[in-house]
């Protein structure tokens, strides 16, 4: 499937009956997550109004060359990263996973993951969380055995 079907796929996460505002990552307030990594919430329970549900999540990432994001692991959401520009790697456990523009990874919940860019480019993708993304359900560990910290 090309991923500009998947990513229609997922429209109905970023409307609802209220509202048919579309969304672009360039109007959205910036969220500095740790340095270096950036996101940009299109539809979640914290997204402006007229996208907010809980539904579903849907966050544009920003990773600067050779940044990650901190390794954690959902109780209840299950998560899909959806690569859009540059390279990098999904770690998920002591296991990684190269992706490119046009990748896709399914996170089912409780695996623990991190996602890395390349030391050389930024890596930008969509994080897909259902249901909604909420911060008591992420919970933050520490890197597994064999993994990068």
């Amino acid at each position: 499937m090309k991923l500009s079907h998947a990513l229609l796929a997922l429209l109905p996460l970023a409307t609802n009956v209220y509202s048919q505002t579309a969304l672009h990552p360039g109007d959205l307030p910036v969220i500095t997550v740790a340095p270096g990594v950036l996101l940009k919430e299109l539809t979640g329970r914290s997204a402006v109004p007229g996208a907010k549900t809980d539904q579903g999540s849907v966050a544009f990432f920003h990773l600067e060359p050779g940044r990650a994001s901190a390794w954690s692991h959902n109780k209840v959401g299950e998560e899909s990263f959806f690569i859009l520009k540059g390279h990098g790697e999904v770690w998920t456990g002591s296991k990684a996973h190269a992706v490119r523009p046009g990748s896709f990874i399914l996170i089912p919940p409780s695996v623990v993951r991190s996602i890395r860019a390349s030391k050389g480019e930024a890596l930008e993708f969509y994080a897909i969380t259902t249901p909604a993304w909420t911060s008591d359900d992420d919970l933050l560990t520490t890197a597994p055995e064999g993994a990068p910290k």
